[in-house]
C-alpha cells in the first residue's frame, strides 16, 4: 500500500462493463525523479568520488564546486510502495561514461559499484536503495534499505585525518549521531 492509503495497481483488462487492475508488487520502488545534490557532511565537508574510486568527504571551497560540477551526486528519488511510503534514494556520480553508485556490501562497508539502478525496484531491499528520513530541511538520514537501522556516516579516514570516508553507522532512529547527519544543496 502507498502512502496516504492508497493502493498502486496496474491497469491489466477492460470489458464493456468491468475494468480488470493487478496489484502491483507489495514491495517495490519506482522512480520518481532525479536531481544533482552537492552531498556535504555536519562537519561541512563535501562528499566526492576520488581519484582512487573511494568516497571521500573533503573541505571545498566555492570556487572548487563551481569548477567542478561533475562532481555532483545525482540522487535518484523513488517512491516505495510499501505500506509505511518512505522515500527510497539512491546515489551515483558520473566518471566518464560509467555510473558509480553507493552500495553497500554483506560487510557492512561502503563501496562504489558500477551499475545503473533501474528505475522500478522489485523486493523491499537493494544494496545500493537507501530510505530517505528528513532531520530538518535540507539535513537527512540515510538508511540502509538492506540493512535496517545501518545509516550513512561519515567517519574520520585512517590515512589522512582531514579527510572523511563514507560509511555504515549503527544507530537507532531516536539516537543522536551527527555523523550521520548529510545535507544535499
Amino acid at each position: 500500500m502507498a502512502a496516504g492509503g492508497h493502493t498502486l495497481v496496474g491497469f491489466f483488462h477492460a470489458d464493456e462493463t468491468v475494468f480488470y487492475f493487478n496489484d502491483l508488487q507489495d514491495d517495490s520502488f519506482h522512480l520518481w525523479f532525479v536531481s544533482p545534490k552537492w552531498i556535504k557532511s555536519k562537519r561541512n565537508k563535501f562528499l566526492i568520488l576520488d581519484d582512487s574510486e573511494e568516497f571521500r568527504a573533503q573541505d571545498l571551497s566555492v570556487d572548487e564546486r563551481e569548477c567542478h560540477p561533475e562532481r555532483k551526486f545525482n540522487v535518484k528519488y523513488y517512491k516505495n510502495s510499501d505500506s509505511v511510503g518512505r522515500t527510497g534514494v539512491s546515489l551515483y556520480v558520473l566518471k566518464g561514461d560509467r555510473k558509480l553508485t553507493v552500495c553497500c556490501n554483506n560487510r557492512l562497508e561502503v563501496h562504489p559499484g558500477e551499475m545503473d539502478v533501474s528505475e522500478n525496484v522489485a523486493g523491499k531491499a537493494h544494496q545500493a536503495l537507501f530510505y530517505l528520513l528528513e532531520v530538518a530541511s535540507s539535513c537527512y538520514l540515510l538508511e540502509s534499505s538492506l540493512y535496517p537501522s545501518m545509516f550513512l556516516a561519515f567517519e574520520p579516514d585512517e590515512h589522512d585525518h582531514t579527510l572523511s570516508k563514507l560509511a555504515l553507522r549503527r544507530k537507532e532512529l531516536e539516537e543522536v549521531d551527527e555523523s550521520c547527519y548529510i545535507t544535499m544543496l
